[in-house]
């Protein structure tokens, strides 16, 4: 694990030492015209009825030492960078649960989603990013080269997360400023904005900053919540007063599922694809209750009960 800061490397040797990674290697993906094929591209289906039939470009390294580079990479921006509680995602300790509980029981909330994310942010912002975080120019726009596939910053890679909160601190900064000025909340987790308050603003001034930073929302994600009526924020219900709570449907999805699985076991899973669609595997299910745990331990400890007895 790298204890180095960016400001304190000065070239491209010094880089290649702290990341721990040969600077043959490092020169050879820089230099590369075709850096796409350093990577496993996965399509992951995107979750929610408004998305059905759209899928998220993941890249994976199939390379050892090019994971290991990202990973540095991330370390380095960590242990040089700070954020805001205003972002929470990709940071330790927070959480899609930190981000719900910021907006607890509030009148209106206000979502804007940003479109292609990762796919918007270029090499250029990654090299400013570096740089006013203290990189030396040669050394910035080195690692803007390695951090990035063909030009752009993409999803899946070790390092991706966190260079996106970078390349986001001015956006996040004006969004934190429009939020105060009508006495509002704001958060971002991942591509995910959200204000919330008495009063929230229009979305068409949050279009213009998100435009004014290289951005663009994605319009079918842009919808304001009036307490009274179902509030959700980063997939949890924000209506109770104590904390956020799973969707009332989940809970039922995930009670029917375990009940199915209980009863005919692995064999429900081989005959019914795409009937459980909230858990499509005893892997997924398990993976799902997991998560019903982190935010409701008890309902997700009565799953595991019934789940255990027979799987």
């Amino acid at each position: 694990m790298t204890a180095s800061c960016l400001k304190d490397i000065r070239s491209a040797e010094e880089l290649a030492q702290a990341v721990g990674v040969r600077l043959s290697k490092i020169s050879e993906y820089a230099t590369s015209s075709a850096q796409e094929t350093y990577y496993e591209k996965l399509e992951i289906p995107k979750r929610g009825r408004n998305r059905r039939g759209e899928v998220r470009e993941v890249y994976k390294a199939r390379h050892n030492w090019l994971a290991q580079l990202h990973r540095s990479v991330a370390m380095l921006v960590a242990n040089s960078a700070s954020f805001g509680a205003h972002v929470q995602g990709f940071i330790k300790k927070r959480s899609a649960l930190t981000n719900a509980e910021l907006h607890l029981r509030k009148k209106l909330i206000l979502h804007a989603d940003i479109k292609d994310f990762f796919n918007d942010i270029t090499e250029q912002q990654v090299k400013t990013a570096f740089f006013i975080l203290g990189a030396e120019p040669d050394v910035a726009e080195l690692l803007a080269r390695v951090c990035t596939i063909d030009g752009t910053l993409r999803q899946g890679t070790r390092c991706s997360p966190i260079i996106s909160n970078l390349v986001c601190k001015s956006l996040d900064q004006a969004m934190l400023d429009l939020a105060k000025a009508h006495g509002g909340v704001y958060s971002r987790y991942a591509d995910n904005m959200t204000i919330s308050g008495e009063q929230v603003p229009d979305i068409n001034i949050v279009a213009q900053i998100v435009n004014d930073h290289g951005f663009r929302l994605r319009l079918s994600g842009c919808y304001t919540q009036r307490r009274g009526a179902r509030q959700f924020v980063t997939g949890l219900s924000v209506v109770d007063i104590e904390k956020p709570r799973l969707p009332k449907q989940l809970k039922r999805k995930l009670r029917l599922a375990v009940y199915y699985a209980a009863k005919y076991g692995e064999e429900h899973f081989n005959r019914s694809k795409g009937v459980s669609s909230v858990a499509p595997s005893i892997a997924q299910m398990r993976g799902m209750i997991a998560y019903a745990h982190s935010i409701e331990p008890d309902f997700a400890t009565k799953l595991w009960k019934v789940l255990n007895k027979s799987c």
